[in-house]
């Protein structure tokens, strides 16, 4: 997936006021979270990466601002409910690194099925 399409994430995140209240957060374990993340993703989360690739494919821009939001949801809460990361850390570059590269690696996962179905 190209990096150009976790842009809108990051600026979700960056603008958020409960993300911008706290100052000083700790240095973040990208592998670490990202192997995470990836370990507590259910087929429920596939479904939103679904959506969003299909909404961006077929050039609809209200589903892909919708699957985006759902998309940034979805990884702010893994990251906060199952993976240890503070709050505070959510606005960190390393955070939305680790959100692009966790994207990216469910949307490799979720490309690979789809080609293995052909066979």
């Amino acid at each position: 997936m190209n990096s150009a399409r976790w842009v809108p994430f990051s600026l979700l995140l960056a603008g958020s006021p409960i993300v911008s209240a706290h100052a000083n957060p700790a240095r973040l374990d990208e592998a670490r979270l990202v192997q995470c993340m990836l370990e507590h993703t259910t087929s429920d989360d596939e479904v939103v990466f679904k959506d969003m690739i299909v909404a961006a494919l077929n050039d609809d821009s209200g589903a892909l601002k919708a699957s985006l939001v759902q998309l940034s949801s979805l990884m702010m809460n893994l990251a906060l409910t199952k993976c240890e990361v503070g709050m505070s850390m959510l606005a960190t570059p390393q955070f939305q690194a680790a959100a692009e590269l966790y994207g990216r690696q469910v949307g490799e996962k979720l490309m690979k099925k789809a080609f293995e179905k052909l066979n």
